[in-house]
This record gives structure tokens, sequence and C-alpha cells, in this order.
């Protein structure tokens, strides 16, 4: 029998209680008995929400026949159960995570019912919703996140949640941090199809999370059940007919999970492998294509040591090798960079069930970075109004290691005015950098072809950097009613390096009006704060810059100045943010939610590296502003970043996989110290607020996965409409000419539809998958020449032109579940 059809009675009658009142007790567990967090229960006029330890109480007007509810969000729903009750009873519910096609019974998964227990202010983006919709590159999980009203990608492919850079965002998977501790970004792969769901808070997140001061992207992997399930897809190379018939891209994947004992240890173990080949447009033929490969396993496990304590562990291994990293319209292959990286994590966490709503959670997590980038030659680098040339000056080899433990306690609930769920936490990270570099040097040439200044970096850099991190939070959930919620918390950050001890207080309340429960109002303020970036501690022991500038005849005007880095003797905090929000839920219809968001953050303390000696120099555009005069870079808690947002969804699901979701967002994001989208740490600090380059006044984005009129038929689509990117515009010293960011690139318009079949062959099944990305052919241009007075000034290049693409996918037998 299917596990989201199991009713275990574990109690019966255990006191006798008057005809007026009886309770309902319980908990709601998975396949594998591991606790469901924040599922829905509904019997008769009663719900509640469920607790860290998937424990539930229901106060119901007397005995009787009842028909019992249960919802949550990536979890197949138990409807209208019958269940007789005589008194005080207690009972375990088991519901299945949602999986894929593979399960060949019609039911209904849902998406988040609207109840008071849930005050964060949250997107999730399932596992079959990342392999359902049609999005460009359907094999990488970065790339899917865009899926989520909020979430953008930038013509980089870096990340950014609600206006924020990349390293203001905390990620996690399976509750540990995964985030690059040298640069604060998301680098790890992982393969799409062992994705359970991908949540994203922002604004009123747990006091639980912290070091990210726009909130937290949490992955979820999938876990193995008692039936053996194994996949494949595009297992079949492609091919590229854009430069003659030869092997294009290929992504093979592949998956299998099951159990090790059954009814008490499993397994999932997903293996992706890309190879990968662009085509950049504006080059010329045979000098205008780049390729790499990566692959990546994880293997996830549980282990149920007895039915009140789980293990669980993770093994992640990462490999990156890329060529030609770079390549675009305005630079060509010796501007580019090869690309090595390697990444493991390995983590394991013993969660124990006390009983009574009481749940400790002890874990460890180890993650290894290893990056290299190195040039195509050691020429130096050359930077002129046409484009670039030359070889990139940038040659570097960094590792970083973090060790992380932590201990999550969730104590009983208590009475006092309502009903109290108290948690509270500790975290501890060790942190070890090592970097080498060895920089060559660049040019800047001027309209006419001539040397206005060189750049070297004459002496090679290794040092090592360690750090360590501490936090703790304590959190009261506060149900004053069953209408009526408060989320209570404070979180304590500390950094060893930076020597400062941050506060996060967070107040989040949830509300439903209206007696149908199908109105939910939510809102809340908190304190955020970043963590430390290893690149930025790394940065005074890095190399010295020396630059020497000419004058119109080729000659030195001056000596040669000196360019370095310092943290500084003066104390430094932690950067933060304040974040006030507000949501609408409304349940429309049986499956039908409408959801409006209020977002404003602002964010002070930022960390900047600015030029002690010229703090008042011309914004530039160049590697290193201003360097006609010696510079020394010191930190200071300078930056200053604004973002305001407001947001309308509407999501309707159907029976098995179907549904679809339609978005607008209105948004402002400013910042007086982002310059360049690619350096974590700004150089510059503007007097005013301006718009940063990844800045979205209005976005519109949709997607949908439905059946089709024939049988095991489908299509999926998306659709993606955004204002173009601002940028600036700049002379030929690299200074910006007017206000910063005053131009933008045209309207980008994505459009990706694509049929699907699903095929039983010789007993075994396959869903066969044809469409085509950027249906309308839009140019969506990625690059602009923006240096005034050269021919080609404003001249919008890199087009992203029309894509057909073709899965394949299996999913072994017919009769599988």
């Amino acid at each position: 029998m299917r596990a989201n059809r199991v009713l275990v009675l574990l109690g019966s009658l255990l006191l006798p209680l008057s005809a007026a009142d009886v309770t309902l007790r319980g908990r709601v567990v998975d396949e594998n008995d591991a606790p469901v967090r924040a599922a829905s229960l509904r019997v008769a006029d009663a719900y509640t929400q469920t607790d860290p330890t998937g424990a539930f109480t229901l106060h119901l007007r007397g005995p009787g026949d009842y028909l019992l509810s249960v919802s949550r969000e990536g979890y197949y729903a138990l409807k209208d159960r019958a269940l007789h009750i005589d008194g005080t009873q207690e009972i375990t519910l088991k519901i299945n995570s949602v999986r894929e096609v593979f399960q060949s019974e019609n039911v209904h998964a849902e998406t988040s019912p609207v109840d008071v227990g849930q005050a964060q202010s949250q997107e999730r983006l399932t596992g079959t919703e990342v392999n359902d919709m049609p999005y460009a590159n359907s094999h990488s999980l970065r790339n899917s996140l865009p899926l989520m009203p909020g979430v953008i990608q930038d013509a980089g492919g870096t990340l950014h949640v609600n206006g924020s850079s990349e390293n203001q965002v905390l990620f996690l998977l399976n509750g540990f941090n995964i985030t690059n501790p040298i640069s604060g970004q998301f680098q790890t792969i992982l393969a799409v199809e062992g994705v359970r769901s991908v949540d994203v808070s922002s604004g009123r997140s747990s006091p639980a999370f912290g070091k990210g001061s726009a909130g937290v992207l949490a992955v979820n992997t999938e876990s193995g059940t008692d039936q053996f399930h194994y996949t494949a897809t595009d297992f079949i190379p492609g091919l590229n007919i854009q430069q003659g018939l030869h092997l294009g891209n290929w992504y093979p994947r592949f998956g299998f999970s099951g159990p090790i004992v059954r009814g008490r240890a499993w397994f999932s173990d997903t293996l992706e492998s890309d190879y990968s080949e662009s085509v950049v447009t504006a080059l010329p033929k045979g000098q205008d294509t780049r390729s790499g490969w990566a692959g990546s396993n994880l293997l996830h496990g549980q282990v149920n040591l007895t039915p009140s304590n789980i293990l669980f562990a993770d093994f992640l291994i990462n490999v990156d090798n890329e060529g030609r990293v770079g390549l675009g319209a305005l630079n060509p292959i010796s501007t580019t960079l090869s690309l090595h990286t390697h990444e493991y994590f390995a983590s394991l966490k013993d969660q124990k069930y006390f009983g009574h709503g009481a749940l400790i959670e002890l874990g460890y997590a180890h993650n290894d970075f290893f990056d290299a980038q190195r040039p195509q030659g050691d020429s130096l680098y050359v930077i002129s109004t046409q484009g670039n040339s030359g070889n990139n000056f940038l040659n570097s080899t960094q590792g970083a290691t973090r060790d992380q433990g932590l201990v999550q306690a969730y104590l009983p609930r208590f009475k006092l005015a309502g009903s109290h769920q108290i948690e509270a936490g500790t975290d501890a990270d060790w942190l070890r950098y090592n970097g080498d570099f060895n920089r060559t040097g660049y040019q800047v040439l001027g309209l006419a072809g001539e040397v206005l200044s060189e750049t070297f970096f004459p002496t090679p850099a290794r040092f090592e950097v360690t750090d360590t991190e501490m936090s703790a939070y304590v959190l009261d959930i506060w149900r004053i009613s069953k209408r009526l919620q408060l989320n209570l918390g404070v979180r304590e950050d500390w950094d060893r390096k930076i020597g400062n001890v941050a506060w996060s207080p967070r107040a989040a309340f949830s509300w439903s009006p209206l007696a149908s429960a199908r109105t939910r109002i939510s809102g809340g303020y908190s304190i955020t704060h970043d963590a430390v970036t290893m690149g930025m501690l790394g940065a005074p022991l890095d190399q010295t810059a020396v630059t020497t500038v000419y004058n119109a005849e080729g000659v030195a005007s001056g000596p040669p100045a000196l360019t370095s880095f310092a943290i500084g003797n003066s104390g430094l905090v932690l950067p933060r943010a304040s974040n006030w929000t507000l949501d609408a839920d409304h349940q429309l219809f049986a499956h039908v939610w409408v959801k409006a968001k209020y977002l404003r953050r602002r964010g002070t303390d930022g960390f900047a590296f600015i030029n002690t000696l010229d703090p008042a120099a011309p914004p530039s555009l160049l590697p290193l502003p201003g360097t006609d005069a010696a510079g020394t870079y010191q930190v200071q808690n300078l930056r200053r970043d604004d973002y305001d947002s407001i947001a309308i969804s509407v999501r309707q699901t159907f029976s098995g996989q179907f549904e679809w979701m339609a978005s607008y967002t209105h948004s402002r994001a400013l910042s007086n110290g982002v310059l360049d989208p690619n350096t974590a740490q700004p150089l510059q600090v503007l007097p005013d607020l301006v718009p940063i380059p990844w800045d979205v006044p209005n976005r519109i984005l949709g997607w949908a996965y439905l059946p089709l009129p024939w049988k095991n038929w489908a299509i999926s689509a998306l659709g993606n409409m955004r204002s173009g990117f601002p940028f600036s515009v700049r002379d030929q010293t690299g200074v910006i000419v007017g206000s910063v960011d005053a131009y933008r690139y045209p309207l980008n318009f994505d459009l990706n539809i694509a049929i699907e079949r699903m095929i039983t062959l010789r007993g075994y099944r396959f869903a066969l998958r044809g469409g085509m990305d950027n249906v309308t052919n839009q140019s969506n241009p990625t690059a602009v020449n923006n240096v005034t007075g050269a021919p080609r000034f404003l001249q919008f290049l890199g087009d992203e032109g029309r894509h057909f693409v073709v899965r394949v996918r299996f999913f072994g037998r017919a009769g599988g579940k």
C-alpha cells in the first residue's frame, strides 16, 4: 500500500473525556519516518500545523467520525481520511514526498496551504518544477532558480536574490552552509534530478539562518525509499550544426536510489556530467566557440538507528574544467581564462526525537574548495575602446576549507497565553584560505590607440588566512490562537577577524482574519547580517600593483604609483540590513492561490575598499580605478544598499504534476558601491545611491506544465520578460561619463516551449521532449560598447539567438513506483 495512503493508529483511548472535548495528537512523517515540518492538518473546523518534530495537537468538539486531511508543499496530500475518535488519541500519519512521472498513479500534490503557521516570507521551487519547466540549459540547477519571482541571473550567470549581490545570500545544502568562503557565491553543481526542493526566504527568515543579509537559499535533496528507482537523462550525445556537424552540448545524468535495509536504511545517488559548447555570434568563425566539462556526484543516505533516532549523511564531489572563460563579443580567445575547480563536501547529522515535541540535531560538515585560473599566455592584457586584446592578467590558485558544527534543539510545547514552541541552536565555522597569485599586467589604450597607462604586478603573492565564526539563536513560536501566531527571536553572530558581535532581532506575525482560513496576512521586521568573505581578508596579503600614466607624447607623466590593500586598524562591524515585509495570501478556489508581497530592505555598513589617498576620485570602470595616483585601499563600512519590491503571483495546480504560475514584480535596487558586479567588495563608494547593474524595475514571469488532449502528451512553457539591465558610459581613461548606470540594455524577453510525450518501450518508460528556446528570436544582447567616442559606441552585441532543444529521460520499468 502506498505510504501516502497509510494511516497508522499508534494509540487508542488513553483517558476518558467528556462528550464536549477530545484531543487528537500525533506526528506526520515521510515515507522514511523522518518528521515533516509545517504540514497542515484539518479535521472538521479545527486545523493546525506540525512543529519541527512533526508533532501536532488538535482539539475537537467531541467524539465521533471525522474526515482528516494533511497537506504540505512537496508532498502528496492525504485527503478526507475517515477517522473515528472516542477520546484523547495519538496517531502517526505518513505522507509521500512528490516524485516525478515514474510514479504512475494520478495523485495530487499540494502547493503551500494558507495557514497561519507559516510566518516566513518564502518562495519554493519543487524538484518536479525544476525538471518540468523549459528554462535554458535545463541541466543546471543554478539556471532553474530564476523560475522563482525575486531571483534573477545576470549575463555572467551570477544570481541575485531580491536585488542582492550573490555574496549577500546564505546557501545551504540539506541544512549545511555550502557558500564558497572565498567569494561568498554559490558554485556547487548538483544534478537537478536529485533535488527535492529549493526554498528562498527573505526579509523575515528564521533566526536559525544568518550570514546573508538578503536571505537564505536552501537546497534539499531526494532520499531513497523501499523501492528501487533509477533514471537516466540526456544519455544520447547532442549534435551541433552551427559550425558544421559535430558533437554539441551533452549533459548525461543518472540517478539510482533504494533501500540498503528495507524499512531502516536508504540511499540516493545522482551523477551529472556536462560537456558544453557555446558560440558567440559576434566573433569570427573559428574563434567564436568555447567548451568545458564538469561533473558532479551526490550520495545521500539515511539510517533509522531506532524509530526515534535518525542519521543522515551526504558526500558530494564537484569537478569543473572550462576553456576560454570570458569569451564574448568584446573579448576574443586570447583574453580568456582556463578554469579548473573542484569541491568536496561531506556531512553527518544525527536527529534524536525524545517525545512530547522535543528533538535535538547534531551535525558536522567539511567543505573543500579549489580554484585555478590560467591565462592563454603572458602578454599584457589590453583594454581598448574597441574591445579587449592580449592575454588576461589574472593567474591564480586559491583553496579554502570550512569545518562546520551545529546543534539545534526543539523543546516541548508549553501553555502560557497560548502555546509556545521554543527553538534554540548554535553554529561554529572554522575557515582556512590559501592564495597564490601571479598576475601580469594590463594596458589602457585611448581612442587613437595610444597607451594611456600601464599596470604591472611585479611580485607574486602566496599567503594563508584563517578565521572563526560562531553564532547562536533562540526562537519562540507563539501560537496565540488558531488564527494568530507570533514568531519572536534573536540571533548572535561573531567573527574572530573582524572582532565584532552582531545581534539580529527577528519578529514576525501570521494572521488569518476570516473563519474560512482561506486568507493569511503576514509580515515582520528583522535585522540581518552578512558574513566576511575570505577573499576580502586575503586582499592585504595579495600582490601590489604598479601603475605608470603616460601623456599625449607617450612619456611617463610621473613616477609609478603603487596600489595596495589593507584591513586597517579602525573597528569594523558586520554588514547589516533592516527588513520590513508584508504578505497577503488568499485561496481563490480549491487549487488556485493568489499571493501579494512587499519587501523593503535597507543595507548599511557594507564592506568596501576605499582609496584613502583619493577618496573623492571620479568613478571608473577600470580594474583598479583612479590609477594615475598612488592608492591605499582600506576596508571600511561605507557601502549602502536599498531594495524595494511589490510582487503579485497566481498559481494553480492540477492532478499529477500539472500546474501553472504567473507573477509580476515591480522593484527598485540601488547602491552606492556596486560598479563591478564581479567584485564582492567594491573599490569605490559614490556620494549617492544609483541603480545597481542588475536593477530590474519590471518583470513578468510565467511558466506552465499542462496536459494535451492526447494521452501521455504534455506541453511545457516559460515566459520571462524584464527591463534591460543598466550600464554606464565611460571615456577612454575608464572614467564614467555622466551619471552612473544611466543607460539600459533593451527589453529582455524569452519564450521557451517544449512538447513532451511519455512512452513505454519493451516494458520501460521514457519521456521524450522536443522544444525551442527563445521562440521569438529576441536578440537579448549581453554586451555593449560603452566607450564614448568609439566607432561602435552604444552598439549592442552578443545576440542570444533561437535554440532547438531535445531531451530524453529514462525512468525504468513501467510498472515501477
